[in-house]
């Protein structure tokens, strides 16, 4: 009697260590995630990045911490799983990026355009610019401006710079006289102090629009489809978009 007695005690004490033991790991807050964005965190699009991604964890019930780095460093991170994921890429990214995996739901998308300062500056289509006598400049890494307008720009009128604010300088100088570039950061030199109140920078060209989507190291693969039903949400809502007018009201721009 007390041998089984004893027993039925060593067993409730099992059943007892099981189940506090199993409710401290319940209770065990979940990893931060660490998700790489944009290296300036007070530029425009740094600033939309944490307000939407700092909701969108807060709804998966993630901890979120966002560190900013330039974008090769970033890419390095991001490769090798020293960061969690990262804010922002294009469609294609992954398939030079074996170790991530792409959220199936864009953050964003972004515009690009042919900016000039002539008044007359008038283009029906790319085509135009290969029997106009034009010059036209590209950011060097902008891939999209640089591969769209060698197709119909000759090489001795097709020239690249290092800086968004460059390329709206030389505009506004005479010394070219088409720009392509993404839609923030024109805006975000045309709302800085050296531009602001110019107005004879403008886009003459629509090139089309890319979009941007959050990227996990595979390690979080379980993850991508959880995030981009919430991004999803927060779209219907109009919430992403509402981000991006706040920003833009904090930063003043005008334009």
């Amino acid at each position: 009697m007390r041998s089984w007695l004893w027993r039925q005690l060593w067993v409730m004490g099992l059943a007892i260590c099981g189940l506090l033991s199993g409710g401290l790991a319940l209770a065990t807050p979940p990893e931060r995630f660490v998700l790489g964005a944009d290296a300036d965190p007070s530029a425009y699009g740094s600033r939309w990045t944490v307000l939407g991604y700092t909701e969108a964890f807060r709804r998966l019930g993630i901890p979120l911490q966002i560190n900013h780095y330039p974008l090769a460093r970033r890419t390095a991170l991001g490769d090798t799983g020293e960061i969690d994921g990262d804010a922002g890429r294009i469609y294609e990214y992954g398939a030079a990026h074996p170790n991530l995996v792409r959220v199936e739901e864009a953050f964003t998308e972004h515009s690009f355009a042919l900016y000039s300062a002539l008044p007359e500056s008038r283009l029906r289509g790319l085509e135009d610019l290969r029997s106009s006598n034009l010059t036209v400049e590209f950011r060097r890494g902008i891939f999209f401006c640089e591969n769209t307008l060698k197709r119909w720009v000759p090489a001795e009128r097709l020239s690249d710079i290092s800086s968004e604010e460059q390329g709206l300088s030389k505009l506004l100088a005479g010394r070219t006289d088409l720009y392509c570039e993404l839609e923030y950061p024109v805006r975000t030199v045309l709302n800085s102090p050296p531009f602001k109140g110019e107005t004879r920078i403008r886009p003459v060209l629509n090139l089309g629009t890319i979009k941007t989507y959050p990227y996990l190291h595979r390690k979080h693969a379980d993850l991508a489809p959880r995030l981009a039903a919430v991004l999803k949400q927060m779209k219907a809502e109009g919430l992403i978009e509402a981000y991006r007018l706040q920003v833009e009201k904090e930063l003043g721009w005008t334009r």
